[in-house]
């Protein structure tokens, strides 16, 4: 019984899979994000395909298990430069560097291609372990080289989930050298898939290196279902509606100098190093800054809830680098804190002055959620906005 749900599971994610398929391979001839997400997609359909297969086209089952292996292998690279391709600062293509990540599973596909061939009398053998088949040299070695392929899918898996979420922290700072706002680009969904991948490999793990035979199918089998099924979800939930971070401003930081793939956005626990050969000097660094504080300040940017980097500095006629090279080395902030920091000094005087709302208030001074507001308030004051007005209150 168990095993029919289990079916049925996967046939409704292999439907759901397929269509959102047909949506992104139009997108993909316009944006190569999306081609990245569509390969994994791909590789996802292969693998759910199994029960489908082996109950309806049963002469199909061999092709389809010489076909899964490469579809494992290709599963994780093709989600990880999806997730490169989303918090890249300039628009992401396939290069060279890209192809490096698909040495394992085309090599498993010349592999699966020689051993299909052989005769179905040892592809029996082979796939199921059954029968008394002698199987020639070149047939033994192709086997070995398959099955070490399949023991470093594991390695390979971890890695790059791994690799994913050093991707996303890394992108959420440089987010916050652009944007003043980055609620809507902080891709906290890849973050819960994630750790659902991390989770769903410790499963798989734990049936590897712990005897589970003793206890119900559904602890062995149906943990790894409904972890596969929650992420497959969130996958495709939000891959339909995401674009890439940066989409909007990919103008302006191809400006920005290159170093290898990745653009030279300003990190503040890396800015000494990133402006080492600025020749932006001490004054007029000083005087950047004093431009700054009259445009955020006395002129009121902050108030513009989509203001970039970029914007600020073609408003004071200073590029974009010397901008951020000001902030993080001379105001020692990232232009997200220096930004949100206007925009909370000018709500305190809001909140102290009349009876707004919380969020009147919020969105009065630049910021585009409520949420948002109080986390950047918490931040700066170390309270709530309730909590402050009333210890303001209480003070006079």
């Amino acid at each position: 019984m168990f095993e029919a749900e289990l079916a049925f599971v996967y046939t409704f994610l292999l439907g759901a899979v397929g269509l959102a398929l047909t949506v992104l391979i139009d997108r993909a001839r316009r944006w190569h994000c999306y081609r990245a997400l569509v390969l994994f997609l791909f590789s996802l359909f292969v693998i759910l395909s199994g029960p489908f297969v082996f109950l309806h086209y049963p002469s199909a089952q061999y092709i389809y298990i010489a076909a899964i292996v490469p579809a494992w292998l290709l599963l994780f690279p093709c989600f990880y430069l999806y997730t490169q391709a989303l918090t890249s600062p300039v628009p992401w293509q396939f290069n060279r560097a890209s192809m490096w990540h698909f040495i394992p599973a085309c090599l498993s596909c010349v592999l699966s291609a020689s051993l299909i061939q052989l005769p179905e009398s040892e592809l029996f053998a082979i796939f199921f372990a059954e029968g008394d088949v002698e199987l020639a040299a070149d047939a033994r070695f192709t086997v070995g080289l398959i099955i070490t392929l399949m023991l470093f899918w594991p390695v390979q898996s971890l890695l790059y989930v791994l690799m994913a979420w050093r991707k996303v922290m890394n992108y959420r700072r440089k987010l916050q050298a652009v944007f003043s706002n980055t609620q809507e680009r902080e891709l906290n969904w890849l973050i819960v898939v994630l750790i659902l991948m991390l989770f769903t490999w410790c499963w798989l793990a734990l049936t590897l290196f712990q005897d589970l035979s003793a206890q119900p199918t559904l602890l062995r089998e149906g943990g790894v279902a409904v972890l596969s099924t929650i992420s497959i979800w969130f996958v495709l939930f939000w891959s339909l509606r995401q674009k890439p971070g940066f989409d909007k401003i990919y103008g302006f930081t191809e400006q920005f100098d290159v170093t290898g793939d990745e653009h030279r956005v300003v990190a503040k626990d890396r800015s000494d190093v990133k402006y080492q050969h600025s020749a932006l000097s001490d004054e007029q660094s000083k005087r950047i800054a004093q431009k700054i504080h009259r445009a955020v300040v006395a002129e009121q940017l902050y108030l513009d809830p989509d203001l970039t980097l970029y914007r600020l500095a073609e408003s004071i006629g200073v590029s974009a680098n010397y901008v951020s090279q000001t902030l993080n080395q001379t105001v020692g902030q990232s232009f997200f804190d220096y930004i949100n920091k206007a925009r909370i000094d000018a709500a305190i005087k809001l909140l102290l002055a009349d009876d707004k709302t919380v969020l009147d208030i919020a969105m009065t001074v630049g910021f585009n959620a409520r949420s948002s507001f109080y986390k950047a308030f918490k931040a700066h004051t170390g309270m709530t906005p309730g909590e402050y007005k009333k210890t303001a209150r209480a003070s006079r």
